[in-house]
């Protein structure tokens, strides 16, 4: 039987529409995991780079490699619900929600701890149910308020303004708000796409490991890019700085939307959006 990762790069696509490659793997080897213990062995069978990653690709292009190469399980990131069931429908067996490298992430397929390979704080399609209550509204609240944001910025630093668009922004200020430390990832790769900017940017904040975006505007396509990596999005902050939207954010004073503020290919001020 084999297995196929979908990837980006020399990891699992944070997000199935960004995958470039899909590798397959086989049962190999068993490998000694311990004194007395021996767990199963991996080896790569084959990969195949894809002409156009799978958002252009579309899911009928995915299926019909899915099928040629005879995989019967493929283990993915973030994907939508539409995805996840066209997908099933056609018979492939999706476990979603995996980051990680790909032999390490098909060794724990055949091991049976695919569970130690997903990623955190998935509140999207598939993931954990949101509370429901003030009570579980409140603990959620307090949970997001301990985890690690991405706010859009014009530079790298908490005193630079918010960069009103999510897809083109110049970058993310990334915060570990129990620490409060940070660091910066460029978005150049979005800003200089026609197409697709506010996927590949949801791509790089789930890499950075983000479970909150705080942005100006957010098209529909990026909205639910994030939704599928399990990120939650907050619209409207714009006309301060990263440092005073991380503050109001820990106040309590941003509440996550429930659907994007701006139409696809720009946002209602004028320009690119995400």
């Amino acid at each position: 039987m084999l297995v196929c990762v979908a990837c980006y790069g020399d990891r699992v696509a944070a997000l199935l529409e960004t995958a470039s490659e899909l590798r397959f793997y086989s049962q190999g080897r068993p490998g000694v995991a311990g004194p007395g213990r021996v767990r199963p062995g991996v080896r790569e069978h084959s990969s195949v780079t894809l002409p156009a990653p799978v958002q252009q690709l579309g899911l009928s292009g995915l299926i019909g490699l899915l099928e040629a190469s005879g995989a019967a399980v493929l283990l993915c990131g973030g994907l939508t619900c539409c995805a996840l069931e066209a997908l099933r429908n056609s018979g492939v067996h999706v476990v979603p929600w995996i980051g990680g490298a790909p032999a390490k992430v098909a060794q724990a397929w055949w091991s049976d701890n695919i569970q130690t390979v997903k990623m955190p704080g998935c509140l999207g399609c598939g993931g954990k149910r949101r509370r429901r209550g003030g009570q579980g509204r409140r603990r959620e609240m307090t949970d997001m308020q301990q985890g690690i944001i991405a706010v859009t910025s014009e530079g790298p630093k908490l005193t630079d303004m918010v960069d009103p668009r999510f897809g083109r922004a110049a970058g993310f200020v990334v915060v570990d708000l129990a620490t409060m430390g940070t660091s910066y990832v460029g978005n150049g790769g979005s800003q200089a796409m026609a197409q697709g900017a506010g996927i590949q940017a949801a791509e790089n904040v789930a890499r950075a490991g983000a479970q909150t975006v705080l942005s100006g505007f957010v098209g529909p396509k990026a909205f639910m890019a994030l939704q599928a990596g399990g990120i939650q999005v907050i619209q409207n902050v714009e006309g301060m700085t990263v440092g005073q939207a991380v503050d109001k954010f820990k106040r309590g004073e941003l509440a996550p939307a429930d659907a994007p503020n701006a139409p696809s290919g720009g946002h209602p001020g004028g320009g690119h959006k995400g």
